[in-house]
């Protein structure tokens, strides 16, 4: 058991409120252990996720540096979902320089909190306008694309069923699962 002083006053008086009976001093349960014990399960189970130190640079779309645990070494990135290479575009770089004088950096909030910034409004215009649609959406990626997209067609159709003809991972399972929805996997 781990003593309430190891917190800090702010989460000593969270973690107190959580238990009627609790007062300053009295022992508290051990979420230390408790989330160590997570992250072995992860470790045990090769589930625990490290993520690549990747160092794009300007000019060199689609190579990369990868600062790997034995050092620096050159790589090339096939997976980046700047699939033209356009984030290191010139004229790309050169604008979004401008705005970020502009405006800041930083999005302030989701869109449904804090508003839309103008040049996302202006962007999703102009798409809809090339693709000649009333209006188009963007978002932070084709993940969360799909993921959203998914979850809204299965909770708006009646008696939906999500059939897929290969394992998508967890995409169409956390859409699914965000509504309740039945879903198929044809290639099982």
């Amino acid at each position: 058991m781990l003593q309430a002083r190891s917190a800090t006053p702010c989460c000593e008086r969270w973690c107190l409120s959580q238990w009627s009976d609790a007062s300053p001093g009295k022992t508290l349960r051990n979420y230390d252990a408790f989330f160590v014990d997570a992250i072995m399960r992860l470790h045990t189970e090769q589930r625990y996720r490290v993520f690549a130190d990747i160092e794009r640079i300007a000019g060199r779309f689609p190579h990369a540096i990868w600062h790997a645990p034995s050092g620096p070494r050159d790589v090339v990135v096939w997976c980046s979902n700047d699939y033209l290479g356009m984030g290191q575009h010139p004229k790309v770089v050169r604008a979004m320089v401008a705005a970020a004088t502009r405006m800041g950096t930083g999005a302030g909030g989701t869109r449904n909190i804090s508003g839309t910034h103008h040049p996302v409004v202006e962007l999703e215009a102009e798409l809809a306008d090339l693709h000649r649609k009333p209006a188009a959406l963007v978002f932070t990626s084709g993940y969360v694309s799909n993921q959203t997209g998914i979850a809204t067609i299965a909770k708006l159709l009646p008696d939906c069923l999500i059939m897929s003809d290969r394992d998508e991972s967890q995409l169409d399972d956390r859409g699914s699962s965000a509504i309740g929805e039945r879903k198929t996997n044809l290639a099982s």
